[in-house]
């Protein structure tokens, strides 16, 4: 049970001590909408998905958190945080064909060969322990440098470290969920720390920018494509802080959450070692029939999708309102903080039968709409690297079952925390066996 309430500080306890219990313990209640009181904010938790339909239909009124959104401190005004639903939509729609099936063609052969690198390491001996999380970002800061800079992830994380994109993300969620906070100008070690971090990042950012203007020459790659994007009737390129803004949330988008994703997959395919064999023998199967149906299976697709039901890689998505509004019979007053429970929303039984269990067969029939299922958003703000991310990911799943036994190290298994994404405890590993 979270910490009890403390007046004046509200919620807060129950928020900083576990965001996972907090979140739970909302959707324990049985209510569509939960409350938390957090100093002068006032957060309200939607908990089943009728709910979240009512909040990602209108983007009028439930649009992205505004200035005070502690994200933008890191992403600015990329696709992920720009509170502007006109600008976001004008820039959406010329960043669009960056995902299309030409382009992720184009990123499938970067991705396959970032793929083999890794699993030929890990067929070096018989037997690999992954640290699987560790891993996982290993390999995702690498296919996303591959096929964003044309580079491998060894140039970038020297400064994209995991600690340097843990400290950004703590640093972001104690804004969010914390009753008042200091200007980031005010020289504490935390603002120091984040503030160094970024300029790091930035620095980098900016670095390759530069280069590949100076330089004009082809490589193929999505920075490339940022660089040639034309946003609105006047076809105005995008200025340098542009760039940067949606690099940066690309990184965000294609490492983080990615890695999470992986992660918990494979945990529970070592858990379920008659699924993990099903997806084997169909992502073989695929693998000899490409021109029909996902490169890895669709078993395997299916697999992903239970994966990320139960243990979402974003557990929240925020919205604020822009006025009074009502979900439900709840009242939402404007400038309202709503986060979408997307941990209690995946696992709604008006909804999911069974839901606390792992049955990839349920997608089968394709993907649930109506705010039901939510991995990657919904409704006018789908996360517009959906392709991207199922094919990196279904395609180093694939290889892995083709080439491992996947199994549990112990018995105890991860213990997930919150904070913008969901991970596992420190040091969780996983067994590779060599087939």
């Amino acid at each position: 049970m979270p910490p009890a309430r403390v007046p004046v500080l509200g919620d807060l306890l129950r928020l900083r001590s576990n965001l996972l219990n907090a979140i739970q313990h909302a959707a324990a209640s049985g209510g569509e909408v939960s409350r938390f009181t957090v100093g002068p904010k006032n957060l309200i938790f939607v908990n089943r998905s009728a709910a979240a339909d009512v909040v990602l239909s209108d983007i009028h009124t439930f649009g992205k958190p505004g200035a005070e959104n502690p994200l933008r401190l890191v992403l600015g005004d990329g696709l992920i945080s720009n509170p502007n639903h006109d600008v976001w939509l004008q820039r959406r729609r010329s960043l669009q064909p960056m995902y299309g099936r030409a382009s992720l063609a184009s990123m499938h052969q970067r991705m396959a060969g970032v793929i083999g690198e890794h699993v030929g390491r890990w067929q070096q001996n018989d037997r690999t322990d992954l640290v699987v999380y560790e891993d996982m970002m290993a390999f995702a800061l690498d296919s996303v440098s591959r096929c964003m800079f044309s580079r491998s992830g060894d140039t970038v994380a020297a400064v994209f470290t995991p600690a340097r994109v843990s400290l950004l993300l703590d640093f972001v969620q104690r804004r969010l969920r914390g009753p008042f906070s200091l200007p980031v100008g005010v020289p504490t070690r935390r603002n120091r720390d984040f503030a160094s971090t970024l300029s790091a990042l930035d620095e980098l950012v900016y670095r390759f920018i530069a280069e590949r203007r100076e330089t004009g020459a082809p490589h193929d790659d999505l920075l490339d494509m940022l660089l040639e994007v034309r946003v609105g009737e006047a076809a105005d390129r995008l200025t340098d802080l542009e760039v940067r803004d949606e690099v940066l949330t690309t990184f965000a988008a294609a490492y983080e959450t990615t890695a999470s994703a992986l992660t918990w997959t494979l945990y529970l395919l070592a858990c379920y070692p008659d699924i993990q064999q099903r997806a084997r023998e169909q992502a073989r199967t695929a693998a000899g029939a490409r021109d029909r149906g996902p490169l890895y299976g669709a078993y395997l697709e299916c697999v992903m999708y239970e994966s990320m039901r139960l243990f979402p890689p974003s557990p929240t998505i925020p919205r604020q309102t822009k006025k009074d509004a009502l979900i439900g019979s709840a009242e939402a007053p404007a400038g309202s903080l709503v986060m979408l429970n997307v941990a209690a929303i995946h696992r709604d039984p008006a909804v999911w039968a069974l839901p606390d269990a792992f049955i990839p067969e349920r997608f089968l029939d394709g993907v649930p709409g109506k705010a039901k299922f939510l991995p990657f958003g919904a409704g006018a703000h789908m996360c517009i690297g959906k392709g991207f991310a199922l094919m990196e990911m279904g395609m180093l799943l694939a290889e892995m079952l083709d080439k491992f036994e996947i199994s549990l190290r112990d018995a105890t298994g991860p213990d997930p925390r919150a904070l913008i994404t969901l991970r596992p405890r420190d040091g969780f590993e996983l067994t590779l066996t060599r087939i």
